[in-house]
């Protein structure tokens, strides 16, 4: 089995590997029916939250930051075993909650940005060099526009709380 979920509780390894086969069979609304599943046979520890409640969008602080702390903590492990020589150096996150796919009306690009700064934070804690880059223009002439999901992204990127000291760039 897989590192991380050889770690968790039954149920939410059974849940986490479900949700992996529906997401791969193309039937990614049966993921919230066992997530209730996974939580209703929770047994003693089970690892899910039990104010997870992801029907309210924008999702609440404590379910974003769920999110953000699973995915910062497996940009950790794969940044840690491509050091090793293990994995390659190519990372992709995918990461399905509404507030995060352009094509529904609830996205948000403050989640995105959160969830990066989330990520950067957390590699910058293990003494980590990270860069977050916008995508910028896509063409010349007319076409000289960033795309439309990226736009004011760098702006927002500016003004965000990084956490950093007083006097230090981006001072929050």
């Amino acid at each position: 089995p897989p590192a991380d979920v050889s770690r968790h509780h039954p149920v939410d390894a059974f849940v986490r590997r479900f949700s992996r086969l529906c997401r791969s069979v193309s039937r990614p609304s049966a993921t919230g029916k066992l997530l209730l599943l996974g939580r209703q046979i929770g047994g003693e520890a089970p690892l899910l939250l039990d104010n997870m409640f992801l029907n309210v969008v924008p999702h609440g602080r404590e379910i974003r930051q769920y999110f953000y702390g699973m995915a910062s903590a497996a940009v950790l492990e794969a940044v840690q075993l491509c050091s090793d020589g293990r994995v390659t150096n190519r990372l992709r996150i995918d990461c399905t909650i509404p507030e995060l796919n352009v094509d529904m009306d609830s996205y948000r690009i403050g989640t995105l940005l959160e969830l990066a700064r989330d990520v950067a934070l957390t590699l910058a804690e293990q003494n980590l060099r990270v860069r977050i880059c916008v995508q910028g223009s896509m063409g010349v002439g007319i076409f000289t526009a960033t795309p439309k999901a990226l736009a004011g992204v760098a702006t927002l990127l500016r003004r965000m709380d990084w956490q950093s000291g007083e006097g230090e760039e981006n001072e929050g």
